[in-house]
Parts: structure tokens; C-alpha cells; sequence
């Protein structure tokens, strides 16, 4: 084939074929890996298209067999540290399964929410991981109604059959509580995010839990209900200084919070962890080098976002049929916020 008329249109899985002197059926099978074809055949079929620059059109190739080798992953806030290291576990999972990955950050908006799955819907990605915002339940049905796999990451969702993946948050936010009880704090607070969120309510749950076990009265003045922000984190500790509650712990549900409210104690001249010892959870990168560093509940977040493009691939193909659920061990780690000396110090 000459030059020129290759380059004046794009070249097609005919052209190879005719170029190698097989059928069009032989190069389909060895572009798509499915062997039955001689080795000597398959290197001249390769050595065409490496010669050609054949590219495949995967757009056809996706309307034709319904697969897009793309799958949507939705989160509800970026810019919580939290969530880039999730994306990062499902992005290096996707590419050794040569899924590419649709991005939508819903700033916590159940509207944008809507749109993006609309969005994913017409892009025809071949499954979802999804992290749900805030009040949900029509988006949830319009998942549950699209029969494509979907994985829940991070977060499960009340009445949705779907595999998730998430850590043990009642375990965690007992294990934090329990962190501050034992280095005496008899008023610990504890500053949420949402409670209409399965990760603030199962969090919620291990905070009581521990008082419980320890007998220390639960004051609902010392529970504050908010978002799982920075902003909330520092509005509801300022609520709690200006009521004047006596208070000598802080358990926040998640870094962001913790640091908020570390922010705000400073303001105050209430000093961390002298005065009021303060626990988050995550294990953010950012909780390591913030002062004072803080004490937190690690969740293996990577592991998580790998865990879940998984499991996803597996229903994709049809190796899971069933629903699953993977759940991961939060881990205490020891630092300066808390009061405790530090593991390895």
C-alpha cells in the first residue's frame, strides 16, 4: 500500500488484513488476544499494523460489542486530602486491568451527582465506583435502575444491593475514643460529620460505645453533627468554647475536622494537647507534619480504591456473580495531638 494513501484516510482493520493476506476475522482475534492463531501468522499480523500505524477505533469497538473499557469513579470532594489517594488506588488498578478512568467530583452536590451519572450513562463506561454525597436516594434508585456493575467505596448505602468497600468506622471510632479515655479525658467531645452518611453514623455508634464500656455519661452539649470539612470542624469547636462546656478531649471524625478544631483551640489559647487532647481520623499525609502532629485512625486508603476497581473488574467479566463486602482494620496511630507519647519516640 503506498504511502499517500495511507496517509489520506484512517486506516482500518481491512486494510490490515488485506496488507497480511489473511481473513478480517484473524486480525480481530489476535488485536483482541484470543489466541487460535499461529505464532508466525500472529508476528506478520503485528508487523503490518506496527507498519501501517493502524489505530482501533474503540469508540465502534464499544458500541458494537457494549464495552467501553472505562469505568466511572465518583467522589464528593476533592480537595478533602482523603480522597486523591482513593482515586490513586482505583486509577493504578485500573491500568493493570487497561480500564481508563472518568473522574467526577461532585462537591457533595446531589444535583451534580445526577448529572455525572447521567453522563457516565452516556459515555457507556462499563461500571461504576461510587462514593454517595449527601441525601442520595433518587440517584441511588437511578444506579440501582441502570443494571451495570457498581462498587460503593468508602461509604455502604441503606438499601442498595451493590459490593462495597469499606473500613470498620464503629471499630475506629472506638479505638479513638478509647485512645483519650486511657489517658484519663473524662469530657471527650466529639465533633462529626453526618450522621445521614453510613461513615458518621457507624462512627457515631464506637464513640458511644466506648463511654459505654468505660461508664463515662454520654453528653449530647459535647456532640456536635456537621460536614466532613475543615470549616465544620473549626465552627463546631468554637460552639463548644463559647457554651462553655467543659471539655478535655476531642474526638473529630475525620482530619479535616481535627485540624479545624485545632485551629480554632489555638485561637482560643487552649492549648493541644496540654489543655484538650484532639484525635482524628483518616491518617491524612498532611496529619504527619501538621503541629502538633496529629494522632489518628489510619484507613488503608489505597488498599481501599485497589480493593474496589477489583472487585469491579471481576463483576465486569463475570467472575463475581455475587454481592460482596471488604472490610478493612483501621489502625491507631500515636502522635503529639493526643497527649500520649508517640510510638517509636
Amino acid at each position: 500500500m503506498e504511502n499517500n494513501k495511507q496517509e489520506s484516510r484512517d486506516i482500518t482493520i481491512k486494510d490490515v488484513a488485506q496488507e497480511a493476506n489473511v481473513s478480517i476475522a484473524t486480525v480481530s482475534r489476535i488485536l483482541n488476544g484470543k489466541g487460535g492463531v499461529s505464532l508466525a501468522l500472529t508476528k506478520r499480523v503485528q508487523e503490518v499494523v506496527k507498519q501501517l500505524k493502524y489505530q482501533p477505533n474503540n469508540v465502534a469497538r464499544a458500541l458494537k460489542i457494549k464495552e467501553s473499557r472505562s469505568i466511572g469513579l465518583i467522589i464528593p470532594d476533592i480537595e478533602n486530602p482523603f480522597f486523591p489517594a482513593l482515586v490513586r488506588g482505583v486509577e493504578d488498578a485500573a491500568q493493570r486491568h487497561d480500564y481508563a478512568v472518568i473522574l467526577c467530583n461532585t462537591d457533595g452536590r446531589v444535583e451534580e451527582e445526577k448529572k455525572y451519572i447521567e453522563f457516565l450513562f452516556s459515555k457507556r463506561v462499563d461500571g461504576m465506583v461510587f462514593t454517595e454525597s449527601l441525601d442520595s436516594k433518587n440517584n441511588i434508585a437511578l444506579l440501582a435502575s441502570s443494571g451495570i456493575p457498581i462498587v460503593l467505596l468508602d461509604r455502604r448505602v441503606e438499601g442498595m444491593q451493590a459490593s462495597a468497600v469499606v473500613t470498620d468506622n464503629q471499630l475506629g471510632a472506638f479505638m479513638a475514643t478509647e485512645h483519650l479515655i486511657q489517658l484519663g479525658k473524662k469530657n471527650i467531645a466529639f465533633l462529626n460529620g453526618s450522621l445521614k452518611l453510613s461513615s458518621g453514623a457507624e462512627r457515631a455508634n464506637g464513640y458511644r460505645e466506648a463511654l459505654t464500656k468505660y461508664k463515662l455519661a454520654y453528653k449530647e452539649q459535647l456532640v456536635i453533627n456537621g460536614a466532613f470539612t475543615y470549616d465544620s470542624g473549626y465552627e463546631a469547636t468554637e460552639m463548644l468554647v463559647r457554651s462553655g462546656q467543659k471539655f478535655d478531649g476531642i474526638f473529630a471524625s475525620n482530619d479535616m475536622i481535627a485540624i479545624g478544631a485545632i485551629e480554632c483551640l489555638a485561637k482560643h489559647n487552649i492549648k493541644v494537647p496540654e489543655d484538650v487532647g484532639v484525635v482524628g481520623f483518616d491518617d491524612i499525609r498532611m496529619a504527619t507534619w501538621y503541629k502538633p502532629a496529629l494522632t489518628t485512625i489510619r484507613q488503608p486508603v489505597y488498599d481501599m480504591g485497589k480493593c474496589a476497581m477489583n472487585i469491579l473488574v471481576e463483576q465486569i467479566s463475570g467472575v463475581r456473580e455475587k454481592y460482596c463486602e471488604q472490610i478493612f482494620m483501621p489502625e491507631l496511630i500515636i502522635r503529639k495531638s493526643s497527649g500520649a507519647k508517640e510510638v517509636g519516640k
